[in-house]
């Protein structure tokens, strides 16, 4: 199992996150784990619906306090 890490930046699910997170969690073997960082707080409600409804595990959520969201999902299928 590897970890992958996704700089999103500003980018949301709005301007092409979902579409990007669904490119690179289909470019990793499965159980391997993407880290995605960024600094949309609508990430939060929208990046873990998506991960689940593809077949992913979302592992964690965290939220530093420095304006970043850490959501780490392991590929599912």
């Amino acid at each position: 199992m590897s970890n992958h890490e996704f700089d999103a930046g500003g980018m949301g699910c709005a301007d092409g996150l979902a579409g990007e997170f669904r490119r690179r969690m289909q470019a990793i073997p499965v159980g391997d784990v993407l880290v995605v960082t960024t600094h949309d707080p609508a990430a939060k409600e929208d990046l873990p619906p998506l991960a689940r409804m593809m077949g992913h595990v979302v592992r964690s959520i965290e939220d530093p306090g420095d304006g970043r969201l850490l959501v780490t999902v392991e590929r599912g299928r």
